[in-house]
């Protein structure tokens, strides 16, 4: 039987390089070289020939898309079932799709309990991100410190005018070093974004990682890609690269949870009372990192005392519960792809 691999449709003109990621996972227990793309919101009207798919990640941003063609045989593992589309996952046509195809691998938890909740039988996997060290691993690390995407609470009100206005003055050179670096724009706006993450990771990051971090986005225009093997390509790169890292700094669970497996030590920006349909992919996840707590504009993590900041020379190592998912992963993923 054909192997196939998830694609993804774009919205709002803009793409997310996770999706990405979370394919890649899949690719490495592919025996075909070039499967066949499906997108994730086309998986209903799929009508070529017969193929296998492991279906792991977000399911799904259009409920009525769903269930799948019978032209496919899935693996339901690292599953993720967003609350944004409950009420078209509880219909019987999809319910009864799981049930024909349990047991259920979910991501996290949240997707457990709402499968257990309509009587199909499932278990916790983790994410497939987890395994990608069966390719892109790499032994050496250099001495970059990536921040992907990070999140903060930006500065506001009165306090925060004078906040920004008090760095401004004080720390120009500083900020105007991090915003050519973290932004790479001239418009005013940027300077108050500047001013407001360098407000917030500047209490627990010296300047110099700051002034000197690269700075990656993973939510990009779709119109600088030409198609999906450049947006692969552009994608196995970044993994490479944070392969590499010193350590990595996120806000994405698709750049830290492939950190974890690449064995590069990574801290997790939590941002707590966050949108739902963000906050229920994380149980089960956000349990494995190193994290960086936000609590209002107050940033603290767990690795430092009181007083401490992480520099240039750094060093920690990532928390190991992971490794026992990922081996679980790889065995159940193997087995699909051999049978």
């Amino acid at each position: 039987m054909k192997e196939a691999l998830l694609k993804y449709d774009f919205t709002d003109g803009g793409l997310n390089i996770g999706d990405y990621v979370q394919s890649l996972a899949a690719k490495q227990f592919l025996n075909d070289e070039k499967p066949v793309l499906i997108s994730r919101e086309s998986l209903n009207i799929y009508d070529n020939e017969q193929v296998k798919l492991i279906m792991n990640g977000w399911f799904l941003l259009k409920g009525e898309n769903f269930p799948p063609s019978e032209k496919i045989m899935p693996l339901l593992v690292s599953h993720h079932i967003n609350k944004s589309v409950h009420e078209y996952f509880k219909k019987d046509a999809v319910i009864n799709f799981y049930k024909k195809n349990e047991p259920v691998g979910c991501r996290d938890y949240f997707t457990l309990d709402f499968l257990k909740s309509h009587n199909v039988d499932c278990y916790y996997t983790g994410c497939l991100t987890l395994t990608l060290s069966e390719k892109y691993s790499s032994e050496e690390k250099n001495d970059k410190i990536y921040f992907v995407d990070p999140r903060y609470k930006k500065l506001r009100g009165i306090s925060g005018k004078l906040k920004m206005a008090y760095l401004f003055v004080t720390k120009f050179n500083t900020i105007s070093k991090i915003r050519d670096r973290y932004l790479r724009t001239n418009k005013t706006k940027s300077w108050k974004k500047t001013i407001s993450f360098y407000s917030a990771f500047s209490q627990i990051f010296e300047d110099e990682v700051l002034t000197n971090a690269i700075y990656i986005k993973h939510y990009l225009p779709a119109k600088n890609f030409k198609d999906d093997n450049e947006i692969f390509a552009y994608t196995e790169e970044l993994l490479k690269q944070y392969a590499s890292a010193q350590y990595v700094v996120s806000s994405r669970i698709h750049c830290a949870l492939p950190s974890l497996s690449l064995e590069t030590p990574i801290l997790y920006i939590d941002i707590p009372n966050d949108h739902d349909i963000s906050i229920c992919r994380l149980n089960g996840i956000k349990e494995l990192f190193h994290i960086i707590y936000t609590n209002g504009t107050k940033l603290s993590c767990d690795l430092l005392k009181p007083g401490e900041k992480f520099n240039l020379k750094s060093t920690f190592k990532n928390k190991e519960d992971f490794k026992i998912i990922r081996n679980n992963l790889k065995e159940t993923v193997t087995n699909f792809m051999r049978n």
